[in-house]
């Protein structure tokens, strides 16, 4: 019989250390925190219960502790250091394993803070990194001194055979995946293609009350809405110039049985009472005929629930049945990540290879049949030029979306264009940590230049074509949609308070539906905020014009 051990798996920071600090220490950050449920850290944990029965297993969820306290009115000021420490304090045990999701590369700073601390707090206890980044940033990461062993690729078996091999007393240098020193970091686990082998997730080792009501990664929200996420799928088979999706669990895609997804939805469902499935696979929709099977039981088992697929659509995969059966089976919202309207771009740099053709066919589509319809942008890759941006905004200007994100492109680990900016020496190994932890929120700003374009001329250059192209000639403004514009802009008003462009457009909205004390009241906040606050005020300097016209006839009360 084995002697218990204790495990504890913490799901680690996905922001960076920056903005963590900004948001502990009450600085009026416009940040956020997205909370997602952390279902990397919960396969562990289930195949730990499974394997070790009677060990005694923890999650701490750094994110959510994180945004638990962010939202807490009456917070005190904390520095991130107290924060972590604070938070491992509600450990139950002293460790004998810690297994850390490094899932995001802008968390990377503020991931390793926390390793240094419980090793700090624990020092006889093995520390062990996993996920997305420590598979592309391995050597980055072994070489810290906190970090015992990193799991390159999926962690499901060789995780279980690490502690296996570390309480026999042997050596784990020879199990793949398992990095031990810099002299085998090409090491890398296999992957897993029977997902139905995944134990039952230990939805009791989390605060799923807080995660099913705090959920924030879908593109619109409801009042009363519950979230339960799930993943259908493994891999992603696309080779994008600056994704890294394919990197753990390759390019082959993997499924969850339809029997398995369905009895988890209906888990979910009557279990934490959740009305929405957020669905967050790296390609939803690969398998065209399992997509149909997945829809068919659901209508036999009768289930009824709001759609979200966080990661979008893809334009490759998707067609307009297909929407058709998202529609009937509760989707309200989508994105289509097309991140460029340049065709060049497409094919010979970023390598999606989007048809820009039936992108326009199927946002049409989408925002004909209702649903709240918005598109992705990436600009800036290494290669592109500035006519090649310009060809995308007159591909977006036209398009019949409620809404663009816009992202500049930034540099992760192993990806091809990450490669071109290393071997061209527009950025060295060093310098990306750094742009990993100086990333804004939304990631529209980039400390760096390329050949191209300079950083700060990108970063004015996104932001110019998202006050453009999302406020004063949002499509649903020009096609005087007020009424549904409104509830957009109050998500945008409630997050970033300052923002007086979101203000101005609420206020049009109001006038030309009549409610003319509703208008005036969001004038009357512009000015107040213009008086009061530094970004209010460099906003409407900036885009003064635009805001005065925007409010036409009743400006006179600015």
């Amino acid at each position: 019989m084995k002697e218990i051990k204790n495990i504890l798996l913490v799901n680690g920071f996905s922001s960076p250390t920056k903005i963590i600090n900004e948001l502990l220490v009450n600085q009026g950050s416009d940040s956020n925190i997205y909370l997602s449920y952390p279902l990397g850290i919960m396969t562990l944990g289930a195949w730990c219960r499974q394997k070790f029965p009677g060990f005694r297993i923890q999650i701490v969820d750094a994110s959510m502790d994180l945004h638990k306290h962010i939202s807490d009115p009456n917070k005190e000021p904390i520095e991130l250091n107290k924060f972590i420490e604070i938070m491992l304090g509600n450990v139950d045990f002293i460790p004998d394993f810690i297994g850390i999701s490094f899932s995001f590369s802008n968390g990377h700073k503020s991931c390793l803070q926390l390793s240094n601390i419980c090793k700090d707090k624990w020092p006889t206890s093995k520390i062990i990194a996993g996920g997305v980044h420590a598979t592309t940033f391995t050597r980055g990461l072994i070489t810290d001194p906190s970090i015992d062993f990193v799991v390159r690729g999926p962690g499901d078996l060789s995780f279980l055979i690490l502690l296996e091999c570390l309480m026999e007393g042997k050596n784990p240098a020879q199990i793949p995946g398992v990095v031990t020193g810099i002299d085998n970091v090409a090491s890398m686990a296999p992957t897993l293609t029977n997902l139905d082998t995944i134990p039952p997730y230990p939805y009791d080792l989390i605060d799923m009350e807080y995660l099913v009501v705090n959920e924030s990664t879908a593109p619109t929200y409801e009042e009363g809405t519950r979230t339960g996420m799930i993943f259908m799928s493994r891999g992603c088979p696309f080779g994008c110039s600056f994704c890294s999706a394919d990197k753990v669990h390759g390019r082959k895609v993997s499924f969850f049985s339809v029997d398995r997804i369905v009895a988890e939805i209906e888990y979910l469902i009557t279990t934490f009472q959740v009305n929405t499935i957020s669905i967050l696979d790296d390609l939803f929709g690969a398998d065209k005929q399992y997509f149909r099977d997945f829809f068919s039981k659901i209508e036999e088992r009768n289930l009824s629930f709001r759609l979200v697929v966080p990661g979008g659509l893809s334009i490759a995969v998707f067609d307009e049945k297909m929407i058709d059966i998202l529609i009937a089976h509760g989707l309200t919202a989508v994105y289509f990540p097309i991140e460029s309207g340049s065709k060049h771009v497409q094919d010979k740099i970023i390598k999606k290879r989007v048809d820009l053709d039936k992108a326009v066919r199927l946002v049409s589509y989408s925002k004909q049949k209702g649903l709240f319809t918005g598109i992705n942008i990436i600009l800036g890759f290494p290669g592109e030029t500035k006519e090649m941006m310009h060809e995308t905004y007159k591909f977006i200007s036209d398009l019949s979306v409620d809404w663009i994100a816009f992202f500049a492109a930034y540099p992760y680990p192993e990806t091809e264009m990450t490669n071109i900016l290393l071997s061209r020496g527009t950025l060295t190994q060093d310098d990306l940590v750094n742009i990993w932890d100086s990333s804004t929120q939304g990631f529209k700003k980039r400390p760096f230049d390329t050949e191209e374009i300079s950083g700060q001329d990108l970063s004015d250059l996104i932001y110019d074509m998202n006050i453009k192209l999302n406020f004063f000639l949002n499509y649903n403004l020009r096609m005087k949609n007020y009424a549904h514009v409104i509830p957009k802009l109050n998500k945008l008003i409630d997050r970033y308070p300052f923002h007086v462009i979101a203000l101005a457009c609420r206020s049009k909205c109001f006038h030309e539906l009549g409610r003319y004390e509703d208008a005036l009241d969001d004038v009357a906040e512009i000015k107040g905020l213009v008086l009061e606050n530094r970004e209010s005020a460099r906003l409407f300097e900036r885009y003064r014009e635009s805001i005065l016209e925007t409010i036409g006839s009743y400006e006179l009360a600015l």
